[in-house]
């Protein structure tokens, strides 16, 4: 095994000579920023080489552009157009794309701004994105769309070594950890000796890591690649007779092994073949919220605002202060409870100091700020009543800054493709303020370009347009609705939103499509149960966004899971909106898809095939059941052969009176009843088994009746025999049995109108010789005030009985 200590004693000596240092950074630290600028100011670097995509080299002029404000991020884009990673199939190319994010205290940002004043030349000397994704063998990159980020050190905080030495150290993570040793070490005098920290920190976390691993996933080629360049400029500058140093600045994981494969005389990797429209790289802006490791960033610091405060800080004594402050005067504005007072806040920054000398460090970093806050403001349990707090207080931490960039920065094709669109249809993109739009989408072929343009959007992501309320054709709701209500507005975030969307396609159209086809094939990868109705939602969004070229193969899809859907309810879904497609009309445009048809007829066959099951259904399957066979009832006719779902049904109808769930033997009985395939005869006789079954249980004969009305309602009033065998088997129960299956009751009879809860009072009424009793149907009685009265006159009955006085 090799010996740590040997690794670390070779290592550090070959970092620094007189021709090339090589400089061990963690992204996004403000401390290996500070040393950094600090080193070039006192070198002056010939070349500063730092790690990312060299395609990104002709960017650094906007990156340093006096307009650029961070946060901002290079974003580049990689579409597999020649099916490298995999052959062709419904869903397309796999997509790629990737973020690498500055702010002011990235050291490769200062690095970059330092190496500038410094007159040095400033290159990128990482692959290209695309052969980072082609070199690394990830399971992962199987799926549609994969989202990287280049900043990442995944290496450092899954490291056992990192991890032990966290726990060693007290440490809650790695993050906590790297600030207890790192960044509290600004002022050191000697850059060298804090460099050599970071190495051996690095040096130590990749012997975790078998040489096997950093194959697979991509290391060794990026790492080749980067000594090559080093190479490159160490032989340029000596071509230059210069006697300026080269500055290699790179993540401290890479940086341990570059001086021996420069030494080794590494070679780049041969570049693949690109098409022009296989990747792209643009300048961006960039968030905090989005820098937040915290909130899923997959690299660098958490809560970048408060290394963002100690960066800018002139006394980063302060910031804790400044951090307390703001939180107590934000729990005032937002009216929360409890307040932050000026003495609670005081107390937060005395006792965050106070770790921070407790801890030994030179000020209090982000764990003693957010130690001393949790200390000073939350009263009860953290969990529950400091839970609104700490979520203020994370927030702060976070920030919500938005960078800028330069006009000439230029923006991906898909951007240029919106305002192209928008102007078109004459959407407002120049003006910050809210519109109000209401969209005919029957009568006007414009509002429904309108339309499609702003689901589109949606998709995508970007939230130019707000959704207020319209017919939604994928839920089947508010379809009485003619119109379609949305709030636009053009903000920074509606364009960013479509730069990251830049992956998927270079016009909003293009982009969406591919989306849709990465849901379907995510639908399918993942089996979703087979689920008849999830694929047919989305064959049904892909008209709502007229991606209609979409629907040939989004058709197949759905052939295949109503083929084989293993669900009765999520096939009779699916025949739901697949008849609901089919008599859009003009809004889903959806006339043309001839094959609907043939995928309603799949669907009903597969329902067919499956209802008889039904009958032996879990208890949480029933009201879905019900639900689906009341929709059955009412598609059938056309062209569906009624013959086979009676077959299916006349087996469910067939149990025996005491197994099964009776609801759904009741709800067979009212299809078949209603298609005309059982007579009032046959309906008594059946009802009356399971009225006056063996089983004597109530809520069976409750069940029973709950399913007959689901999808036969109008049995109640019209079968004069059933409405006597339910008076007579009502009629048989106590009070106690009578209150106890009123619940089950309620619900079968909650579905009737009020008209027609009355007809079934007369018909009852009438059994008893008595009249009509619509006149005395009350409306205005609650149920819980029902629910009382009965359970009053229950105890009443019980105490007369008791006294003899009945």
């Amino acid at each position: 095994m090799t010996d740590p200590a040997t690794v670390v004693a070779a290592l550090l000596p070959k970092l620094r000579s007189q021709r090339v240092t090589y400089f061990p950074i963690r992204h996004h630290s403000p401390a290996c920023a500070a040393h950094l600028r600090r080193w070039i100011e006192a070198n002056h670097p010939a070349t500063v080489l730092v790690e990312g995509p060299a395609s990104f080299t002709p960017l650094i002029e906007l990156l340093l552009d006096d307009e650029t404000a961070c946060p901002v991020a290079l974003y580049t884009t990689f579409v597999d157009r020649k099916r490298r990673l995999g052959g062709p199939g419904p869903v397309g190319p796999a997509r790629f794309a990737a973020f690498y994010p500055f702010c002011d205290y990235s050291p490769e940002l200062v690095a970059l701004r330092a190496g500038r004043a410094a007159g040095a030349r400033l290159r990128f000397i990482d692959l290209e994105y695309p052969e980072m994704v082609l070199a690394r063998q990830r399971s992962d990159d199987a799926e549609p769309v994969r989202v990287d980020s280049l900043a990442a050190d995944a290496h450092l905080s899954h490291s056992a070594y990192v991890q032990a030495l966290a726990r060693r150290l007290g440490c809650r993570d790695h993050n906590e950890a790297w600030d207890h040793l790192f960044e509290t070490a600004w002022d050191d005098a000697d850059t060298a000796a804090f460099a050599d920290r970071v190495a051996a920190y690095c040096a130590m976390a990749r012997l975790s890591y078998a040489p096997a691993e950093l194959a697979a996933d991509g290391t060794d080629a990026r790492e080749a690649c980067m000594a090559a360049a080093v190479i490159d400029e160490l032989n340029r500058v000596e071509s230059e007779r210069s006697n300026r140093p080269v500055l290699v600045v790179t993540g401290g994981f890479h940086t341990v092994v570059l001086p021996d494969l420069v030494a080794a005389g590494a070679t780049r990797p041969s570049p693949p073949a690109l098409t022009d429209d296989e990747a792209g790289s643009w300048l961006m802006r960039y968030s905090f919220d989005q820098l937040d490791a915290l909130a899923g960033y997959a690299a660098g610091m958490p809560q970048p605002a408060f290394y963002d405060r100690l960066w800018h800080a002139a006394d980063r004594t302060r910031a804790a202060a400044e951090i307390a402050v703001e939180v107590g005067r934000l729990t005032r504005e937002r009216g929360m409870h409890p307040t932050v007072t000026t003495p609670d806040a005081a107390a937060a920054v005395r006792m965050s100091r106070e770790l921070a000398a407790f801890r030994g460090h030179a000020w209090p970093t982000r764990d003693d700020v957010l130690d001393g806050m949790r200390s000073c403001f939350v009263k009860g349990e953290a969990g529950t009543d400091g839970a609104p707090l700490l979520r203020l207080v994370a927030e702060v931490l976070a920030g919500n800054r938005i960078g800028r960039v330069p006009a000439a920065a230029g923006v991906p094709p898909i951007v240029q493709d919106f305002h192209r669109e928008a102007r078109r249809l004459k959407l407002p993109v120049d003006a910050v303020e809210r519109k109000e739009l209401a969209l005919d989408l029957y009568r006007d072929a414009r509002h429904r370009a309108v339309s499609r343009l702003l689901h589109r959007l949606d998709l995508l992501g970007s939230p130019f347009g707000g959704y207020v309320n319209g017919p939604d054709f994928v839920r089947g709701t508010g379809l009485d609705r003619m119109q379609e209500h949305w709030r636009v507005c053009w903000s920074p975030a509606a364009e960013s939103a479509l730069v990251e969307a830049a992956v998927f396609g270079v016009t909003v159209e293009e982009a969406a499509a591919a989306k849709l086809r990465t849901e379907a094939a995510r639908l399918e990868a993942e089996g979703a149960g087979r689920d008849t109705a999830a694929a047919v939602a989305v064959l049904v969004r892909a008209c709502r966004l007229g991606l209609h070229r979409q629907a040939a193969a989004l058709a197949e899809l759905v052939g295949r899971f109503a083929a084989e859907d293993p669900s009765f309810v999520s096939a009779v879904g699916g025949l739901t909106q697949l008849d609901l497609l089919a008599r859009s009309r003009e809004p889903l445009e959806a006339g043309h898809l001839t094959m609907l048809p043939d995928l309603a007829a799949t669907a009903y066959r597969r329902a067919c095939f499956l209802v008889g099951d039904l009958v032996n259904c879990p208890d949480e399957v029933v009201e879905p059941a019900l639900r689906a066979l009341q929709s059955l009832r009412e598609l059938l006719g056309g062209d569906f052969d009624a013959d086979l779902l009676a077959g299916g049904l006349r087996g469910i109808v067939a149990a025996p009176p005491d197994r099964g769930q009776t609801a759904i033997v009741g709800a067979a009985a009212g299809v078949l009843y209603g298609e005309g395939r059982l007579t009032e005869e046959e309906l008594v006789a059946l009802a009356a088994g399971f009225l006056g079954g063996t089983s004597g249980d109530p809520r069976r004969s409750a069940g029973f009746v709950r399913g007959l009305l689901a999808t036969a309602r109008e049995a109640a009033w019209q079968v004069g025999g059933l409405v006597r065998a339910l008076d007579a088997r009502f009629g048989g129960w106590d009070d106690g049995a009578f209150l106890g299956v009123l619940p089950e009751l309620r619900l079968a009879f909650a579905d009737l109108t009020p008209r027609e809860v009355a007809r079934v009072a007369d018909a009852v009424a009438g059994l008893h010789g008595g009249a009509a009793l619509t006149g005395l149907v009350q409306t205005d009685v609650s149920e819980a005030d029902a629910l009382l009265a009965a359970a009053a006159t229950r105890r009443v009955r019980e105490s007369l009985a008791a006294d003899g006085l009945t």
